[in-house]
């Protein structure tokens, strides 16, 4: 973490001195109040609340007492100095006098003690940071990559937009389905989460239909998502408060402070433009970040990035690191041919290439991709529905079984024993056919080394929906040859 911190211990060293000769000031600088640590920041914020001179130095003084406190278990003397000298106010021939030494001993026992007293200062910061980082972070959902391909331009364009203390104040991330839109606003957001520009992060998942597959109205669907908003920040939010108290919390916590917003799932134009024309009323300080399948209108004050596909290296790339990742080793005898024409029919749209992977250990490619041919030029959606068929007919009946039962799982993934309950199969053919899910890409693997929850994709669950689940058995069976 220490290369997140924005100064080094040098400049805190001279800057806690500045700040120890200014103790008994009012006000200061930004070096003096040493402004920049976030121990300092966040002890304004609860003593500071009225911003006032005296109270940021009052914050300040109080993280520096703290830091002497635990020196003084280290070098009682130096110590003892420090608080002579800055905390008395007393110059360096009163302190010398006091330690019966010579003003040269004391200068130099000064300058020793300055120096621990930021490398203490220093060590808190970076355990600080890390454990707040951590905390932020915790607040996204889990991360459903292990890299990302293509995206560092577009990651150091949209941090740097994030974490400007000015507009935009809406930022849409726009692309069809599949291109990465979820993957790319998640590290942005945990690389911005990193530099403490904001201190909440609230990830707010859209749902433009309910679980029968009836559409949410634009206005319910803004509803929805302030009622999130403000449960994210008030935990203890009850439903019995009105929407009207709702969103007076929501608008009242998001102007005190930066916060950043994610709302992921966008799919329609309406519900984009309806949202847009409000949040705005929301925003600054706080920030929003959309995922969305449709562009903005050029009326609406929102800063709209492409996502687009991937280039043909990094789609080769991607083929590579996910066949290895599935345990697909054909791959590996892959040759610059057969990417070129993976990418040809597929293009560099990261979902479709890993389901076309996810067939290759039973299907020739040759066979996968004449099928992909056969879709109407430039239809996505009719590509993903061959590419899903062609993975659904090669599943076993326990991996269909359990495919059915995903959509009911949260956003956040489910776990195990919660997927074991709603599948209805036996202990013994659920890790099997998780396995296999996962083999054929269909299944997204969340969580840390101590839990895993699994979830699918927004895609997976809209084939689910529209061909499996909702559809008659002989249209299905139908469609399915």
């Amino acid at each position: 973490m220490s290369d997140l911190l924005p100064f080094s211990k040098e400049q805190l060293q001279t800057n806690v001195h500045a700040a120890l000769r200014a103790w008994h000031s009012t006000g200061g600088t930004q070096a003096d109040l040493l402004a920049d640590l976030l121990l300092v920041q966040e002890r304004q914020t609860a003593v500071a609340q009225d911003g006032s001179p005296a109270s940021r130095r009052l914050a300040t003084n109080q993280v520096l007492l703290e830091a002497i406190d635990e020196l003084e278990t280290q070098d009682q003397t130096a110590a003892r100095v420090l608080r002579a000298r800055f905390i008395d106010d007393n110059t360096l021939m009163a302190v010398a006098n006091k330690l019966n030494v010579s003003e040269h001993s004391v200068s130099r026992l000064q300058r020793v003690a300055i120096e621990q007293l930021a490398s203490i200062l220093y060590g808190r910061e970076q355990t600080h940071r890390q454990e707040r980082a951590q905390q932020l972070q915790a607040q996204l959902p889990p991360a459903t990559y292990t890299r990302l391909f293509g995206l560092e331009e577009a990651q150091t364009i949209l941090e740097t937009l994030l974490l400007r203390a000015e507009t935009p104040w809406v930022i849409a991330l726009v692309g069809i389905g599949g291109i990465g839109k979820t993957t790319l606003a998640d590290a942005v957001a945990r690389q911005a989460l990193g530099r403490f520009a904001f201190a909440q992060v609230v990830w707010a998942r859209s749902e433009p239909s309910t679980m029968s597959g009836q559409a949410r109205s634009p206005q319910v669907l803004y509803e929805d998502l302030i009622t999130t908003i403000a449960g994210r920040l008030w935990p203890e939010a009850t439903e019995a408060s009105s929407f009207t108290q709702r969103l007076s919390q929501v608008r009242q916590a998001l102007k005190a402070r930066p916060c950043l917003v994610i709302i992921d799932n966008l799919e329609n134009e309406t519900d984009t433009a309806y949202l847009l024309a409000h949040l705005h009323d929301l925003a600054d300080p706080s920030k929003f970040l959309l995922t969305t399948r449709t562009r903005p209108t050029e009326q609406t004050a929102v800063f709209s990035f492409n996502v687009d596909e991937l280039s043909p290296a990094d789609a080769a790339a991607l083929l590579h690191h996910h066949a290895r990742d599935v345990g697909i080793q054909v791959m590996e005898t892959a040759t610059a041919a057969d990417m070129a024409q993976i990418y040809q029919v597929v293009g560099g749209n990261p979902l479709a290439l890993k389901l076309v992977v996810s067939l290759l250990d039973l299907l020739p490619l040759s066979q996968i991709l004449t099928t992909l041919s056969h879709s109407p030029v430039g239809a996505v959606e009719e590509m993903y529905k061959h590419i899903y068929w062609q993975t659904w007919n090669l599943l076993s009946p326990s991996a269909r079984q359990l495919l059915q039962a995903m959509p009911l799982v949260a956003e956040s993934g489910g776990l195990p024993q919660y997927l074991h309950t709603l599948s209805g199969l036996p202990e013994a053919e659920l890790w099997p056919a998780l396995q296999e899910l996962r083999h054929r890409s269909l299944l997204e693997v969340r969580g840390t080394l101590q839990e895993k929850r699994y979830g699918i994709h927004r895609l997976t669950e809209t084939f689910l929906q529209t061909e499996i689940i909702h559809w008659p058995i002989e249209e299905i069976e139908r469609l399915g040859d």
